[in-house]
């Protein structure tokens, strides 16, 4: 998908919002500026699994813009608790903009909005941590294999388990499991797992998502008994099965976390706690190559 279609999927899903629909696309207007990502109704995790949808963010400078109705300003005490959770959550951004206002308050509002996002976006741009947006490097692993790296907080994912796979020295073509072994790093597992109730696992990631905890559904005890024997599964890279913003599924790279031992074994709930945000990255290894063209055939 490029840039144009991108950005009118992400419009399209403002406009039976009136207001919003008006705030979102004068933003995108006003700053001109097609290196810049822009997504629609973000969703967020707070506290106590409680969500939210920001009406607009900037993922490059964790900016959301969040547009206020009018009855917005009947629940004005609720919005602010619900700005406080998502900041706390995120550690982000939040700017907002009187949709009640006269037209031309309005506009002036919208304006201040603009100059803020052009001053995070030169910030980082002189601090070296501004990437453009290229939506056809942005789920490539050859991307992040250049890099030399992958951090949780550059909001990094892909659409298959194979392009996370050849991240770490692997280079196949198809790759459906939800385990792989990392090709270099000996005793490192790459996990896809899906942290919410699902009909085989009840999984769950702390709001702060420092913390993952997995039990099976049926025979769990013999499970956590058989599991905690594998200690070359302790260690995991984690990419979590989400949605992206137009609704496909994607695999977003939590970080690295390892089991606590003691706490699983004492609740029977293998517990993972978060160890680090940034992993290296390799190029793929041709050793492996036969490895990786048997894991195909047996996947399909």
């Amino acid at each position: 998908m490029d840039k144009k279609e991108f950005l009118l999927r992400q419009i399209a899903k403002t406009n039976k919002k009136s207001y919003e629909n008006y705030v979102v696309t004068r933003v995108i207007h006003k700053l001109d500026d097609s290196t810049v990502k822009f997504i629609t109704q973000q969703y967020v995790r707070r506290p106590q699994k409680r969500r939210a949808l920001t009406d607009l963010y900037l993922p490059q400078i964790s900016f959301h813009v969040e547009i206020d109705e009018g009855y917005h300003k009947s629940i004005g005490e609720a919005d602010k608790v619900r700005e406080a959770d998502i900041i706390d959550a995120t550690g982000h951004t939040i700017a907002r903009v009187d949709a009640t206002l006269p037209i031309d308050e309005l506009n002036n509002s919208i304006d201040g909005v603009v100059k803020r996002i052009r001053e995070q976006i030169q910030i980082k741009r002189d601090l070296q941590q501004f990437e453009d947006w290229n939506p056809e490097k942005e789920h490539n692993p050859h991307a992040h294999i250049e890099k030399g790296y992958m951090d949780s907080d550059e909001d990094v994912a892909f659409y298959r388990h194979a392009d996370a796979c050849n991240c770490f020295g692997h280079s196949y073509v198809q790759y459906q499991p939800a385990l792989a072994r990392h090709a270099v790093e000996k005793g490192l597992t790459i996990w896809f797992p899906k942290l919410y109730d699902n009909a085989d696992w009840h999984n769950v990631i702390s709001d702060d998502e420092e913390t993952i905890y997995e039990r099976r559904k049926r025979d769990n005890d013999e499970f956590i008994r058989s599991y905690l024997n594998r200690t070359d599964r302790f260690k995991r890279l984690v990419f979590a099965r989400v949605r992206d913003s137009l609704g496909s599924v994607m695999y977003r790279f939590k970080g690295f976390y390892e089991v606590d031992v003691e706490t699983s074994r004492e609740t029977f709930t293998i517990t993972y706690r978060r160890k680090g945000r940034r992993v290296r990255t390799y190029a793929p290894i041709e050793e492996f190559a036969r490895y990786d063209k048997t894991a195909i055939e047996e996947s399909t």
